[in-house]
């Protein structure tokens, strides 16, 4: 039974929130948060250039910490750092519109990692991850309210990522608040939109977000000082227990920029009242909010610059019916189909689509046909918002899918243990995350 959470501050509300102090709707979402996670994770270390990463970061830095869907260990830290990697390199993770990011790339990795390796029951590992993204989200919120440029994902989520392992590493009050201070101290810089116009590996920073959350938790547990967070008297931590962000979270099917899905969702529903071929297609005007303009390249030179780029995501929709990992992985960028589409696409702002974001993620697409036909999709928000979410099933394909790679065809097994962690031993989940023959 859900008892409301007595709360003065955010250390109060991360040392005391328990399983039974969490609504329904918030622990059903973690449960999500969780699954789709671990199927990002699983899916990118797939990806040879991250396996061979991998292997390279445990052979420098021996440790006994897993890294997800490998043979490899490596220290807490770099496994943290490498783990959040692969969870967020194709761009699948989860994202919080207000937050503009994802939340969900660095604070479950070390939530499951940590909840493993501490012997956590599965409630704690619930709590912890809703503990961290009610933390991060309200510090992407304070991020904003200061202004200046926009910070990606990494600068805020760090402190989800220490609530979370703070909280599994049982800190007191005065080293969580440390934590937390050290956290926003040397969080990321991440300057957003300069990483959207030149995309890199460096995804935001999330993945040394990881790093260096658990780093800011081993150093306050170690009894080093940090200034006070802003966490600590913030105005947007005021509704902490009452208003559950996590609810807030959307989720992804496309393996890009959450820029395009609007977008790719149109064409989606253009192609089913239509028929289509791409030879077809004269022009494609999307028309969006100005920061969609970053994503304009048309022939993107790496992985990443592909998945920040909105003329390749429809090309991929067009040509390949689909926007998955595959479409991103090195060996598909000269696809010329793909990229004689992609020549084809101009973005336009509208500045009524820019006057409701971050709130609002809408776009619309215009195709102009050789015939001189216009076709016009709606203008949509795309799905896996929380006011038009995916169903279980849907994030359970998506799961499976992510997942299969695994050995023994254990994806199953793993599906139905995360539904129903609170009741489960969080170390059994980490053990089948491992490239190597299991047995419960």
């Amino acid at each position: 039974m859900y008892k409301e959470l007595p709360m003065t501050t955010i250390l109060d509300f991360i040392s005391n929130l328990t399983i039974e102090t969490i609504p329904k709707p918030a622990l059903r979402t973690a449960r999500l948060c969780l699954l789709d996670a671990i199927g990002c994770m699983v899916c990118g270390m797939n990806y040879p250039p991250l396996l061979a990463m991998a292997g390279t970061i445990a052979e420098a830095n021996p440790g006994s910490s897993a890294i997800v869907a490998t043979p490899f260990s490596s220290t807490r830290a770099w496994a943290a750092f490498i783990n959040t990697h692969a969870g967020a390199y194709f761009d699948l993770d989860d994202g919080h519109r207000k937050a503009q990011g994802h939340p969900g790339g660095v604070i479950v990795p070390l939530s499951l990692m940590l909840a493993a390796e501490n012997g956590c029951n599965g409630g704690e590992l619930l709590a912890a991850i809703v503990a961290g993204y009610e933390t991060a989200v309200r510090s992407a919120l304070i991020l904003r309210r200061q202004g200046g440029p926009r910070k990606g994902s990494g600068a805020w989520s760090i402190t989800g990522g220490a609530a979370a392992a703070g909280k599994l590493c049982n800190l007191s009050k005065p080293q969580l608040r440390n934590s937390l201070g050290l956290a926003e101290y040397y969080a990321p810089q991440a300057p957003q939109d300069r990483s959207l116009a030149g995309p890199s590996s460096m995804k935001e920073g999330m993945a040394w977000a990881s790093y260096t959350a658990l780093t800011a938790v081993e150093l306050a547990a170690a009894g080093f000082d940090a200034m006070d967070p802003f966490l600590l008297d913030a105005s947007q931590c005021n509704d902490l227990g009452r208003n559950w962000e996590i609810c807030s979270v959307y989720f992804k099917m496309y393996a890009c920029c959450r820029f395009a899905h609007p977008l790719l969702d149109g064409l989606s529903e253009l192609i089913k009242k239509i028929e289509i071929t791409p030879d077809s297609i004269e022009s494609i005007t999307v028309q969006s909010f100005a920061k969609a303009l970053l994503l304009r390249r048309t022939a993107p030179e790496s992985p990443v610059a592909a998945m920040y780029s909105i003329p390749y995501a429809i090309g991929c929709k067009l040509i390949k019916g689909k926007v998955g990992p595959e479409e991103m992985r090195a060996e598909s960028l000269s696809n010329r189909q793909i990229l004689d589409i992609a020549e084809k696409v101009t973005i336009e702002e509208d500045p009524e689509l820019t006057a409701v974001f971050p709130e609002k993620c809408l776009a619309r697409v215009v195709l102009c046909l050789k015939d001189g036909t216009l076709i016009k999709s709606e203008t949509l928000s795309a799905k896996g918002d929380p006011d038009n979410p995916y169903s279980r099933q849907q994030l359970r394909l998506k799961f499976l899918r992510l997942t299969q790679s695994l050995p023994d065809r254990r994806n199953e097994e793993m599906f139905d243990l995360i539904m129903n962690i609170e009741h489960e031993n969080p170390r059994h989940l980490w053990q089948m995350l491992q490239k190597r023959s299991y047995r419960r």
